[in-house]
């Protein structure tokens, strides 16, 4: 499911990120004294962006690795999955997150943002709600998988996302699809 990628997005396209790992209530105390609160993007969850396709309603999901630490790095990072994941001159939505400020100078796009900070969620057909709405179902899921590692993440959110994009087949057909999937990675 991890190596099951959607061909690059044209069209309209929604990015965002958001954030896993569990509540600081419920992490060990060592853990908790190591460093006050934060939440959003100063916080120690592992970072996830996700590039929503409104188009095809297909999802791209990575799980960033937290030890590429810095903001050059994440920024660097972050529009070398926009660029991979969508075609050049696409309409791209996002959040008004600083890293996206300068996306259309990386990577040629029409690229409009939604200022959530400032109350704004949708500007008539500028919005994030799709993807927003999947990492509802993502964090959901979680709640019912109950605690993992880290490094076992990514196997997790490969999974529902391959659910996400394929939910409109049949079982018998998702099945034959992930029996050639597993036939072609033990082959290769």
């Amino acid at each position: 499911m991890l190596n099951d990628v959607p061909d690059p997005f044209r069209g309209t396209t929604e990015v965002d990120e958001t954030y896993i790992g569990g509540q600081r209530k419920n992490k060990k105390l060592h853990i908790r004294r190591l460093s006050p609160a934060k939440s959003g993007h100063g916080t120690d969850k592992l970072p996830i962006i996700g590039v929503f396709n409104r188009d095809s309603k297909q999802i791209y999901v990575q799980v960033l690795d937290r030890a590429k630490k810095g903001w050059h790095t994440k920024f660097l990072v972050v529009f070398q999955i926009i660029k991979e994941h969508t075609i050049e001159n696409s309409t791209i939505y996002t959040d008004s997150y600083p890293i996206y400020r300068s996306l259309a100078k990386y990577h040629p796009c029409n690229h409009q943002m939604i200022n959530h900070d400032g109350g704004e969620y949708s500007r008539g057909d500028l919005h994030t709600n799709n993807i927003e709405g999947f990492w509802g179902i993502l964090k959901r899921k979680f709640g019912c998988i109950g605690g993992m590692k880290r490094e076992n993440l990514k196997y997790f959110v490969a999974e529902i996302t391959w659910r996400f994009n394929h939910k409109s087949l049949t079982y018998q057909e998702q099945e034959e699809i992930l029996l050639n999937l597993v036939r072609n990675n033990i082959g290769g």
